[in-house]
């Protein structure tokens, strides 16, 4: 007897070809061949129907997931440039507009260190529902009260949201993801929030229509998923640890002595993108580059990225996270060591930007990946944490840095990224895998 199941709307039927007798009878009596479906399949269907609705529900899940990714890169992707517009039309100065956007990644470093243990104690959907819910009414309200200060305090709660929501998910991915999965998995969930990110800024325009108009769009967007969320059964990280391992110090000694080579990767890509986001327009400008020639080569780097996040993780999966992560560090670092002799060619750089983005758009997704790998299951939450605040660390300090080059010879400026890309490439070379065990 061979099985094999059939969805039917939301059942999931067995359908068994059973053999009766010779095949010389079953070729002149077709009915004695004849396929039978079982609503309630029998035991050599039991196991197989069993995987393939544990797959269904799995794949459901995941996919809210990516849902609430996307929606927060959407929202932080229309906030963070239409914000800074809107405030530089009340005629801000431009110190206090940049104060202002950095706050959002404060509310993400105040955020990190104290959602470990509410996710342990309740679960992942609370968690997210509380960071979808922070950052919903703060959306709602920012056209409500028009004001620099209020707008830093909202900003704050979106960053706090922001936050809460991506800690829940990403160890929510990372706990039901298998190893051999787990570049994919992750890049499909850094593709999710890349193409939210990108595609945010398209929305700010409508601000010109109807002012409050970009705010409603992203908070009902939010509400939406919300909403979805809330009918997902809960589930919560692994309670199995070690004695020695009850203290939240204890754990994040542990991870940063045993795995810290896993973080890195978060942190130069905060890095990264930080810079290019604040730095390096002040530095095109500079040189001679068109406001549209800048943002044709950030997109260039954000689309290219989005390109080979898939293609990237499973090359991961295959040839391991720890090479590949070397292997499109040093690609990276190459990139930008070219630029330095070629920053004055729109079309060099253009090139240089396309290939360094599908290298490098991968870093913090594999990272994490490779983080998944070093650390047993009752340490996910805490390898997490620890990845998102590498992360924010990254963000601030990067345009601090880049400012720091801009005001240095033109060629000397893509030189920070190689130092920094050089560097960390290094040091997972030199890093010796742990056991998940530890």
């Amino acid at each position: 007897m061979k099985c094999s199941t059939k969805r039917i709307g939301t059942n999931i039927f067995c359908i068994c070809h059973v053999q009766h007798g010779s095949n010389q009878l079953n070729k002149k009596n077709n009915k004695h061949n004849m396929p039978r479906m079982y609503r309630r399949a029998p035991g050599a269907c039991y196991a197989y129907i069993k995987k393939e609705r544990q797959l269904f529900v799995l794949s459901r899940r995941f996919a809210l997931i990516l849902s609430i990714v996307f929606i927060s890169g959407f929202t932080q992707g229309l906030l963070i440039p239409l914000l800074s517009i809107l405030l530089e039309r009340q005629g801000t100065p431009a110190y206090i507009n940049g104060l202002s956007a950095a706050v959002l990644y404060i509310g993400v470093i105040v955020a990190a260190p104290l959602m470990e243990k509410p996710l342990r104690r309740h679960g992942y959907v609370p968690v997210i529902s509380f960071g979808l819910a922070l950052v919903a009414v703060a959306v709602f309200a920012f056209p409500l009260i028009p004001s620099v200060l209020a707008w830093m305090v909202l900003r704050f709660v979106v960053g706090f949201g922001d936050q809460t929501l991506h800690y829940g998910s990403q160890v929510w991915v990372t706990s039901i993801t298998p190893n051999h999965k787990l570049g994919r998995t992750m890049s499909l969930y850094g593709m999710a929030f890349g193409l939210g990110f990108a595609l945010g800024p398209l929305a700010a325009p409508l601000v010109d229509w109807i002012s409050w108009l970009p705010f409603v769009l992203t908070g009902t967007l939010t509400v939406l998923v919300l909403i979805a969320l809330r009918r997902v059964p809960n589930e919560k990280p692994s309670d199995v640890m070690p004695e020695e391992l009850q203290s939240a110090a204890s754990r994040y000694r542990l991870v940063l002595t045993s795995a810290w080579f896993t973080l890195l990767p978060g942190f130069t890509y905060g890095f990264l993108e930080a810079t290019l986001n604040a730095s390096f327009p002040v530095f095109a400008t500079r040189n001679g580059y068109e406001l549209s020639q800048t943002s044709s080569l950030i997109t260039t780097f954000v689309v290219s990225s989005l390109l080979m996040q898939l293609p990237l993780g499973r090359l991961a999966d295959h040839f391991g996270k720890r090479r590949t992560l070397i292997t499109v560090l040093s690609i990276g670092a190459f990139s930008f060591l070219t630029a330095c002799f070629l920053f004055q060619s729109y079309g060099a750089l253009f090139t240089i930007f396309a290939i360094s983005g599908m290298a490098l758009g991968s870093t913090y997704s594999l990272g994490v990946a490779y983080m998944t790998e070093q650390l047993p299951n009752h340490l996910l939450p805490t390898g997490n944490l620890l990845a998102g605040i590498s992360f924010s660390l990254g963000s601030i300090l990067g345009p601090i840095s880049g400012s720091l080059f801009v005001i240095l010879p033109p060629g000397f400026y893509f030189i920070l990224f190689v130092l920094v890309l050089a560097t960390l490439a290094y040091l997972l070379f030199r890093s010796k895998p742990v056991s998940r065990s530890l």
